[in-house]
């Protein structure tokens, strides 16, 4: 892992970047190399939700420190903004700010990826699924 991701940082991430997830599902935006994307807006979703659809998952992220002020504000006041309840998911509001922060991913299709998802089941399904049947 450490070597790969010394590379990725190193060859193939562009110098700009702010913000890289190592693993986006559903990721919507440039190709820039064999293993990286750059993130945009995917603008066939409506912004009022925040562009919901596309660039899943904040499992392993990468921040640029000296960036990340200016980021999480920005990021803070769309995520917790009451009029746009869809913004909630911090991984798509982040995406939808992708056009004022240089974003990077890699998509959750590589083979072998930076990281995986163990199916080690999910709270949060299991309460929903128990206030939908009644």
């Amino acid at each position: 892992f450490v070597e790969r991701l010394w590379s990725l940082v190193n060859v193939e991430l562009p110098c700009d970047w702010e913000v890289v997830s190592l693993m986006s599902t559903c990721p919507y935006g440039r190709c820039l190399s064999p293993h990286l994307m750059r993130v945009e807006p995917d603008a066939n979703e409506p912004e009022w939700r925040c562009r919901q659809g596309v660039n899943w998952g904040a499992q392993g992220m990468l921040y640029r420190t000296s960036t990340l002020p200016h980021l999480r504000e920005r990021w803070q006041s769309i995520v917790f903004d009451e009029e746009r309840p869809h913004c909630l998911n911090m991984d798509t509001a982040l995406a939808s700010l992708s056009n004022e922060f240089a974003y990077y991913a890699v998509p959750a299709v590589q083979d072998p990826g930076f990281i995986s998802l163990s199916d080690l089941g999910s709270v949060r399904f299991t309460i929903n699924a128990a206030a939908a049947s009644g």
